[in-house]
């Protein structure tokens, strides 16, 4: 009995340790199988953290650009606000300078208007001038003696204007005019005689010889000084408005004269009062 149990005993250790080592090895290979599963999943996992790190960094470009684009669009309208405030300022200064050159424009009218209104006036003031005029005996001093050529004739008068005498050069000069209607110094004997009759204070005289100038020899070089000399004796006269109108056309016919630069001064002036 003891030999049968014996035998009995190590037949159920054998058998304890085949079912352990079957069962041990369907365990290890359950292992195995999870293992396997495991290394397939985490192969998979790699992929597909492969393929998401890839997305990312798509996503991080795109991101960068995106950015960039951004910074690129808030830039630009910034830009665009700028310009638009520059265009309104623009279209500001432009509607102003619209209005001020509406004005001027109005203003040049109304300046036009009123210069010929006043020189229609000033034109009736010297009819009405030279009509008493013609009442009138302007004294003469005698003629000289001794016949003189032009040029001597004219120097021998503009010395005895220098010599202020007045009358004598007047009466020179206007021998010279009767002598030498159509001479080279004509239009400078015109205007002196009006410069004798301005220094003798016969001012409507001299208004009207003045003109003279003006009107017989347009082109003289004389012609500023004759306007000038004739707002003058108008001054002279207290006809400021009449002044004013001459003055004017002097800087407007001959604004780089010097006489036209003694015009301006008199109508600041004038305008003052």
């Amino acid at each position: 009995m003891r030999l049968a149990g014996k035998i009995f005993l190590l037949f159920f250790i054998f058998s304890w340790l085949f079912v352990g080592c079957v069962a041990q090895q369907q365990e290890v290979e359950s292992l195995q199988s999870q293992v396997y599963d495991l290394n397939q999943r985490l192969e998979a996992f790699d992929k597909r953290l492969s393929a998401v790190e890839k997305e990312v960094a798509r996503l991080g470009e795109d991101l960068s650009r995106f950015e960039k684009s951004r910074k690129q669009m808030e830039q630009i309208a910034e830009r665009q606000l700028e310009l638009l405030s520059e265009l309104e300022k623009l279209q500001a200064e432009q509607m102003r300078l619209s209005g001020q050159m509406e004005q001027v424009l109005y203003q040049q009218g109304q300046d036009r208007e009123a210069f010929q209104e006043f020189q229609k006036q000033i034109l009736a003031r010297l009819n009405l001038l030279e009509e008493n005029l013609k009442s009138k005996k302007i004294k003469k001093a005698p003629p000289p003696k001794k016949a003189l050529d032009e040029e001597a004739l004219y120097k021998k008068a503009l010395n005895l204007y220098r010599q202020k005498r007045y009358e004598e050069a007047q009466a020179l000069f206007e021998e010279y005019l009767r002598k030498y209607p159509r001479g080279k110094r004509a239009a400078n004997a015109t205007f002196w005689i009006g410069e004798c009759l301005y220094q003798r204070k016969l001012y409507e005289d001299a208004i009207l010889q003045y003109q003279k100038v003006i009107d017989e020899f347009p082109r003289s070089g004389k012609v500023p000084a004759a306007l000038l000399k004739q707002g003058l004796a108008f001054l002279r006269l207290g006809d400021t408005e009449a002044a004013v109108i001459v003055f004017k056309k002097l800087v407007r016919l001959y604004p780089r004269t010097e006489q036209a630069r003694i015009a301006r001064k008199y109508l600041v002036k004038l305008q003052k009062r």
